[in-house]
C-alpha cells in the first residue's frame, strides 16, 4: 500500500517543477535581452547578456515548439497554450535583442 504522503510530494515536486519552467521560459529570454539592452546603453559590454539571452531564448523556443506541434487544442490545450504563450514571450525578447543590436551607443 502506499502512503497518501509520498503520492503528495510527488504532486508537489511536479508542480514545482512546472512552475520553475513557466517562470523561466516567460521571463528568461525578456530578462537577459532587458539587461543587454541596459547594459548597452549605459556603454558597458553587453556581449555575454546577449549570448545568455540567445541561449534562454533558443532552448525554450524550441521546448516551446515542440509542445505546439505535440498538442492540439481539442485534447492538450494545456500545453498547446503554454507553447504558443512562450513563443510569443520568446519572439519578443528576440526582437529587444535585435533593437539591442541596432541601437548606436
Amino acid at each position: 500500500m502506499v502512503s497518501k504522503k509520498a503520492n503528495n510530494t510527488d504532486s508537489n515536486s511536479s508542480l514545482l517543477l512546472l512552475v520553475i519552467y513557466v517562470l523561466s521560459s516567460f521571463f528568461g529570454g525578456l530578462l537577459f535581452s532587458l539587461l543587454a539592452l541596459r547594459a548597452k546603453k549605459r556603454g558597458k559590454v553587453y556581449f555575454w547578456w546577449l549570448v545568455l539571452a540567445l541561449m534562454f531564448i533558443g532552448v525554450f523556443s524550441y521546448i516551446s515548439y515542440l509542445f505546439y506541434i505535440s498538442s492540439s487544442p481539442i485534447y492538450d490545450q494545456g500545453y498547446y497554450y503554454l507553447g504558443i504563450s512562450t513563443l510569443i514571450s520568446n519572439g519578443i525578447a528576440l526582437l529587444i535583442l535585435i533593437i539591442t543590436m541596432l541601437l548606436k551607443k
